[in-house]
C-alpha cells in the first residue's frame, strides 16, 4: 500500500507539465504527503478545461478498502469505482513515493524513498468523487491506482503507483474517452529497473513531519 508520497515541484512546473490551464487551488513542494491531507490534483473541470485543484488523499470510511490505494485490476468489482473510471479521472502529481525495508540489524524497517528515473516529476493515475457538504461548498476527494510492484522491488514493496507516460495522461484526462478497455491500456505498474528506492529518516511516518531530509538519501549499517 502507498500511505506516503512527495511533490518537489512548483506549480509551474505543474502547469507545465501537465498542460494546465487555469489554477483553483495550488499546493507545491511537499515532502511528506499521507492520507487525509488536501493537495492538489490535475483534472478537467465543468467547462472541460484542464485545472490545478484542491483535494483529499482518501475517500470516506464507507469505501475505507479503497479509500487510499485501488487496484486498478478489481475496478471494475465495484460500481463507485467503475463510475469515477468512466467519468472522474485526474493526474496526481508526484516525485516519489515512500515504502519501508528492512536492514540488518535495524530493529524497524527502514523508510524507502522510490523515484522514477529521469522523471523528477510525473503523474499518477487517480479516480476522484466530489459532492456538497451541508454549507453547500464543494468537496473532492481521490484514490491513487496502483499495481503489482516486479522484480526486486516486489520482496519488500508489494504495490507501486500507476505512473502513467505522457500518451497515458492525455488519455487519462481526455473526457470523451469513456471506453474502459482503452484506459486499461495506460494501467501497468512501471518496470523496476525504471526506478530508484533509496533509504531515508524513519520520521516520514509521522503525518506532521514536513522537511527537505524526508527525500534525503541517508547511509545504512548493514551489519
Amino acid at each position: 500500500m502507498i500511505e506516503r508520497f512527495s511533490l518537489t515541484a512548483e506549480i509551474g512546473q505543474i502547469m507545465e507539465k501537465f498542460d494546465v490551464r487555469k489554477v483553483m487551488d495550488g499546493y507545491a513542494n511537499r515532502y511528506n504527503i499521507a492520507p487525509t491531507q488536501s493537495l492538489s490534483i490535475v483534472m478537467n473541470d465543468r467547462h472541460n478545461v484542464r485545472v490545478v485543484a484542491e483535494s483529499r488523499w482518501g475517500l470516506f470510511p464507507f469505501w475505507a478498502k479503497d479509500s487510499v490505494n485501488a487496484d486498478h485490476e478489481r475496478l471494475g468489482e465495484k460500481p463507485f469505482l467503475h463510475r469515477m473510471l468512466k467519468r472522474q479521472r485526474c493526474i496526481v502529481p508526484c516525485s516519489g513515493f515512500y515504502g519501508q525495508k528492512q536492514f540488518g540489524q535495524e530493529r524497524d524497517p527502514r523508510a524507502m524513498h522510490t523515484i522514477v528515473k529521469g522523471r523528477p516529476l510525473f503523474g499518477v493515475a487517480g479516480i476522484y468523487d466530489c459532492w456538497r457538504n451541508a454549507s453547500g461548498q464543494e468537496v473532492r476527494a481521490f484514490t491513487m491506482l496502483t499495481a503489482a510492484a516486479s522484480g526486486a522491488m516486489s520482496t519488500w514493496q508489494s504495490r507501486v503507483p500507476i505512473v502513467l507516460d505522457e500518451e497515458g495522461v492525455e488519455a487519462w484526462l481526455d473526457s470523451a474517452v469513456t471506453e474502459v478497455t482503452v484506459l486499461r491500456r495506460h494501467l501497468e505498474g512501471l518496470d523496476g529497473h525504471l526506478m530508484r528506492s533509496y533509504p531515508v529518516t524513519n520520521q516520514v511516518r509521522n503525518d506532521q513531519y514536513e522537511s527537505p531530509d524526508c527525500i534525503r538519501e541517508i547511509a545504512i549499517d548493514y551489519a
